[in-house]
């Protein structure tokens, strides 16, 4: 069977991150996170808007290039960036299509109560990147949902094995 990028779509502090390891480890996906690629240009503790546009662009190359390095070494690939609009996950799917592969979405849906409330604990906590209040609420405002696309729906109130044995 041929690789397929999954891209992990939700809010921010949904649990895109903490799916994507466990597809790692489970089924040995490969992962591309933008969050790290940002942290390897040096921008470890600035929010989105403070990261020049010429190094956005940097960033999602670098991202592109890597969903063609993985699907064509064969391996499934768990891209997990909020992916809030259509037409950033119109973008990824693009890349794998244009080398002959599929992209599927994996909605990780957080309510929203949650997401909130993880992203105050880490603002205290610091555990990982604190994302500033007003760049939390834009993706919060400007997220579109998965109307016209098809999607797995992964809610964390099922175990993860649930989620796994639709992947196999």
């Amino acid at each position: 069977m041929k690789p397929i990028q999954y891209l992990l779509v939700g809010f921010p502090y949904s649990g895109k991150t903490t799916l994507a390891k466990e597809l790692e480890k489970q089924l040995g996906f490969a992962t591309i996170n933008i969050d790290k690629l940002k942290f390897q240009k040096g921008y470890t503790h600035v929010g989105d808007d403070d990261v020049p546009d010429n190094i956005w662009d940097e960033i999602f190359e670098e991202a592109d290039k890597l969903i063609v390095k993985y699907l064509k070494e064969g391996k499934n690939l768990a891209n997990e960036y909020a992916w809030i609009t259509k037409e950033w996950r119109d973008r990824a799917r693009k890349v794998a299509s244009n080398i002959g592969f599929e992209t599927k979405v994996i909605y990780v849906n957080t309510p929203l109560e949650i997401v909130e409330k993880r992203w105050k604990e880490n603002h205290t906590t610091k555990h990982r990147f604190d994302w500033p209040e007003h760049e939390f609420k834009s993706y919060i405002k400007d997220f579109e949902e998965l109307e016209d696309e098809k999607f797995l729906l992964y809610d964390q109130s099922k175990p993860i094995d649930v989620l796994i044995k639709q992947l196999k």
